[in-house]
């Protein structure tokens, strides 16, 4: 299911794909700055997700992560990172297989960062 979500300190909004037990696959490259946007994003990703071209990258610290770009821009980032490139290669192969006939929930949801936020936010206060 596609889950629509911000944090409590920031007014943008993101996407995810979530595994039925509530683990993240992946999630958008870009905060949107709109419900209607973000859902918008949603579908046209779940219309092209067949067509973006899959990127794998060696990690500074040996892990394996992969993005999907359009145009050489990344449109989807996988999340989480995996020890093997193959696996690495499975786990966007499955974004690319589920994501077309994923729902996307109705409400966004609003979680509380837990970790420092981003630069820009620091930056604005």
């Amino acid at each position: 299911m596609f889950q629509l979500y911000r944090f409590s300190d920031d007014d943008s909004i993101w996407w995810r794909l979530v595994s039925p037990n509530g683990r993240g696959i992946a999630r958008s490259t870009l905060a949107l700055p709109t419900g209607d946007a973000a859902r918008a994003s949603v579908e046209s990703v779940r219309a092209t997700a067949a067509t973006l071209v899959p990127v794998l990258r060696l990690t500074d610290t040996y892990r394996w992560q992969w993005v999907l770009t359009l145009d050489d821009v990344p449109v989807v980032q996988g999340i989480g990172d995996q020890d093997r490139r193959v696996r690495c290669a499975h786990a966007c192969r499955n974004f690319v297989l589920l994501a077309p006939g994923a729902a996307v929930e109705p409400v966004i949801s609003t979680y509380r960062r837990t970790g420092a936020p981003p630069r820009s936010a620091r930056a604005a206060r």
